[in-house]
């Protein structure tokens, strides 16, 4: 790969990573308060699962 590519790719990968780490964050917050209701985790799928 040519060196601006390479740099276009870091940026890409950069800018999602940026774009991800609020959901990352949010994802875990619900996770942590399913967890502090007692909701287990195969709970909480079956239910997404089903609705």
């Amino acid at each position: 790969m040519t060196p601006a590519l390479l740099i276009a790719r870091d940026c890409i990968i950069y800018w999602v990573n940026v774009w991800i780490a609020p959901v990352e964050c949010l994802f875990d917050v619900i996770e942590s308060e399913l967890a502090r209701r007692g909701v287990a985790p195969e709970e909480f799928d079956r239910m997404s699962q089903s609705t």
